[in-house]
């Protein structure tokens, strides 16, 4: 695209006009305090819905509302924008809001094309009315992205960056801004912004405008073929966008379809990087499921969820979690743990687990691939020990490890087996509480989380996971390895092994977490299930679990005297769930069932749900 095209004045500040066509975005202060006040008390009086995903006003079906809420808005800004821009045009105003809580996510994306923009351009005015900043959502942008390739955009059309959009985001940046400045932005710029990871909802309002005289049109996707139509302001006020467009009049039908981006490609364009399909495997890796729909969702799965849907506990907060009497604290675990790291070492080495394999390199390479380890992979793990594992994953993998633990003995261990191995590019160790991840990481930090047997030593799981979905990215994954409360299968299990979680929850500071809640919880919050299965190593290769009393022989810590008569308590499960890369407002419906008729009647494929 000739980034001469970009060079048209709309702006009185000469500066900011270059800044605008050269980087595609630029902002100044916009509102005032009472400004901001009258916009917000607005919303919230007339605001007909409770928006449970990113909501903008102008897909209120309510063509009246969204008319009414338009002129409040451009009634409001108009006067300043009079001041900063000249031969301008005002289009449709609109609030657009993330919820609280961990939702609202957008991908980088392009904005529909509102112009022929081989001509001219189009932008969006968008006004936060509180601050905002990574944690509740700011905008990210490419700068300079806006001028790098053609591209049709409109509804109907998938984005071309839809194969690789959860990868674009560390070549994003964040602008935090103050309420009531103002982000003026070209369409065609490639931007995105994380979900609200706070308790309040991120309100701000948004205007497009173009240059007074220019003719306005819209490409769709009609059957297959991508169109151009013509269209006035009032279209987006008064009519259905992602259907009626069909209604407007053709101006040129466009032959060609729309190219993917692949990420070669857009390190090529976008980043001036040549495309070497060798250096760039390891980030092209993700958590991606190549199963086809029905490879994914047998009848079994779909009446089970269906079921799931129909009929939902009334509550997400599990019993046990609730109405625990004993369970470890941080206090309680970090003590535990500076006493009895040595005793644990002389048993177990530096990998401490309990449910090992007799060569514990056979478990560390399974462990490897059912995390999805590799390079380019940022991972955290998350109750660390004295970092055998992790020295282990960044040796043979070449991932990048984050690594907490509660214990300031271990850290010391740790940083002493990191520096040893020579992985100190590689491995870096916090000492920390993994229930308030957000307090050492940022938010979307991690491409994957794991726990290997230290997920029971929460005092409440479910905050752990609540946290865990802060720091970890739109994609990524969390793996569990841990026991789980067994259920009684015959009469009179249940006293034995009620007794035998006691004993182990009292001698290692541990709460072996009730699988059922667990799953409850990741169900309800969001998160995708992506499997839960028992370790697929064959059991000739498994250590003999005596292995645990000799560490109790050691410390004289619940001994177990006779092994043949001993109830086990607990099951050995790996967990994997998915934070979605999908708005999670919009449930997993995108995995399920309505979109059954998308994908057999509309030949829709998976990503395009």
């Amino acid at each position: 695209m000739d980034k001469s095209l970009t060079l048209e004045s709309i702006l009185i500040d000469t500066r900011a006009n270059k800044e605008l066509a050269e980087n595609g975005y630029t902002i100044f202060p916009m509102l005032s305090p009472a400004d901001i006040e009258n916009l917000t008390n607005y919303y919230s009086e007339f605001q007909q819905e409770d928006p449970k995903h990113f909501y903008a006003s102008t897909h209120s079906p309510d063509f009246a509302f969204r008319k009414k809420t338009s002129d409040f808005i451009k009634e409001i800004v108009e006067p300043h924008v009079k001041n900063i821009l000249f031969n301008y045009k005002l289009l449709g105003g609109s609030y657009v809001v993330k919820p609280a809580n961990g939702k609202g996510i957008l991908q980088a994306h392009q904005d529909w094309n509102l112009v022929d923009e081989e001509k001219n351009r189009s932008y969006n005015l968008w006004i936060p009315l509180v601050d905002v900043n990574i944690e509740n959502g700011a905008v990210f942008v490419l700068s300079g992205s806006h001028t790098k390739n053609k591209s049709y955009r409109g509804p109907g059309i998938p984005s071309p960056f839809k194969n690789i959009e959860q990868k674009l985001w560390k070549y994003l940046t964040p602008l935090p801004m103050k309420a009531g400045e103002a982000l003026l932005y070209d369409h065609a710029l490639l931007h995105g912004s994380p979900s609200n990871q706070t308790a309040n909802a991120r309100l701000g309002v948004v205007i497009g405008i173009v240059k007074e005289g220019v003719d306005l049109q819209i490409f769709g996707n009609d059957k297959g073929i991508i169109k151009t139509y013509r269209c006035d302001e009032n279209f987006f006020l008064s009519k259905n966008t992602l259907t009626d467009f069909v209604e407007l009049p053709v101006k040129s039908t466009i032959s060609e379809s729309q190219k993917e981006i692949t990420l070669g490609e857009f390190l090529e364009t976008y980043m001036n990087s040549k495309s070497d399909t060798k250096n760039h495997a390891p980030q092209e890796a993700s958590y991606t499921d190549k199963r086809t729909f029905f490879e994914k969702y047998t009848l079994k799965n779909i009446l089970a969820e269906a079921n799931y849907r129909l009929f939902p506990k009334t509550t997400l907060q599990p019993k046990s979690e609730e109405q625990e009497i004993e369970t470890p604290t941080k206090k309680d675990v970090a003590k535990f743990y500076n006493v009895q790291t040595d005793n644990f070492l002389k048993v177990y080495g530096k990998v401490i687990q309990a449910f090992r394999t007799k060569n514990v390199n056979t478990l560390l390479d399974y462990q490897i691939n059912a995390i999805g380890l590799m390079p380019g992979i940022k991972a955290l793990d998350a109750g660390c020990g004295v970092c055998g594992p992790a020295v282990y994953f960044a040796q043979h993998s070449k991932s990048t490890i984050e690594a907490i633990t509660i214990s300031s003995v271990q850290v010391e261990k740790a940083k002493k087996n990191i520096e040893e191995a020579n992985v100190a590019d590689k491995v870096k160790v916090t000492e920390g509480d993994y229930h308030s991840l957000e307090k050492y990481y940022p938010a979307n930090s991690f491409d994957c989380i794991y726990f290997l047997e230290s997920f029971g030593h929460a005092h409440n799981h479910l905050k752990v996971l609540d946290s865990a979905w802060n720091v970890l990215k739109p994609g990524g994954m969390i793996y569990i390895k841990d026991l789980f409360r067994k259920i009684a299968t015959k009469p009179g299990m249940e006293a034995g092994i009620e007794k035998e979680i006691q004993n182990i929850n009292n001698a290692y500071h541990y709460n072996v977490p009730e699988l059922n809640s667990i799953l409850d919880f990741v169900r309800g919050k969001g998160y995708i299930l992506s499997s839960l299965k028992t370790i697929d190593i064959p059991l000739e290769e498994f250590e003999n679990l005596t292995i645990s009393n000799d560490f109790q022989e050691l410390t004289g810590i619940n001994k177990i005297e006779n092994l043949r008569e001993y109830v086990f308590p607990v099951d050995f499960f790996e967990l994997k769930i998915i934070k979605p890369n999908i708005d999670i407002g919009f449930g997993n419906s995108r995995y399920f069932l309505q979109n059954m008729y998308f994908m057999q009647m509309e030949n829709w494929k998976e990503r395009e749900l």
